[in-house]
Parts: C-alpha cells; structure tokens; sequence
C-alpha cells in the first residue's frame, strides 16, 4: 500500500522534471534566435560601413585623379600662384567694400530727421553681414555715425 501512495507523488516529480526541462530547452532557444537576430543585424550595419567606405575610396580616387590633372594644376598656380600663361587675360572682380565713415553723411544744412533717414536708409541698403564687421570690429566708426547725427 504505501507503494501505491508513492506513485502519484513520483509522477508529479517527474512532470515537474519534465516541465522545468522543457522550459529550459525554450528559453534556450529563445535566446539563440534573439543572439541570431542580432548577429544579422551586426552584419547588416558591417555590410553598410563597407559599402560606406567603398564610395570613400571611389570619391577619394577621383579627387587622386583630379588633384593630379593639368587641369587642377592650372587652376592652382591660376589662383594661389598668380601665374596665367600666354594670351589669357586675368579679371578680378573685388568684393565691395561698404565701410561707413563718418563723412558719407551730408551736414550742410540737413535738419535732424533728414539725416536720421539718410543714416537708417543706409542700414537698410549694407548687407548683413556688413553690420556685424561694423558691431564686431569697427565700434568706433558706429558711435561717429551716431554722433554725427
């Protein structure tokens, strides 16, 4: 009899047996296919910076090619060297320069208002670029446009 009271209990052991090993077995796979999955996708970022890196060296061949062509080499003495061969004529186009001095302001006779005008007319018509020179490097200039109102 107490054989037969045993039975139950070691079924029960060995479905939990059973059980916990079949569990193991999933979780074991779970984590390969999620070591898999990341694999795969290292190897898709490692086949994106080769591809990346192919173009770098395609781009860098061309400049090698351009950078030793008598053309680059032409445009180079051309611009750093000053050098222009026979029958070229050289243009230079000047960047204009709009720097404010206190005397572009006419002051024969021209009442306040008038000259606040001409003053922020000019403002108007200077890039921006040339009130930054003015704020950041020529103060002194400002404050005679300002007194010379």
């Amino acid at each position: 009899m107490s054989y037969r009271k045993l039975e139950p209990l070691s079924r029960q052991v060995t479905i939990i047996i059973g059980l916990g090993v079949v569990s193991f077995m999933a979780f074991g796979l779970a984590v390969s296919f999620y070591r898999n999955t990341l694999f795969e996708q290292t190897l898709n970022n490692i086949e994106d910076q080769n591809d990346q890196l192919l173009g770098d060296i395609e781009q860098g061949y061309r400049d090698l090619e351009y950078f030793t062509s008598t053309q680059y080499k032409d445009k180079y003495a051309k611009e750093n060297l000053n050098l222009i061969n026979q029958g070229e004529k050289t243009l230079l186009i000047a960047k204009e320069n709009l720097e404010v001095e206190i005397g572009m302001l006419d002051r024969n006779g021209i009442l306040d208002e008038q000259r606040e005008a001409k003053y922020f007319e000019l403002l108007r018509q200077m890039p921006i670029i040339e009130h930054w020179k003015l704020y950041l490097f020529y103060k002194e200039k400002i404050e005679g446009l300002k007194q010379s109102l």
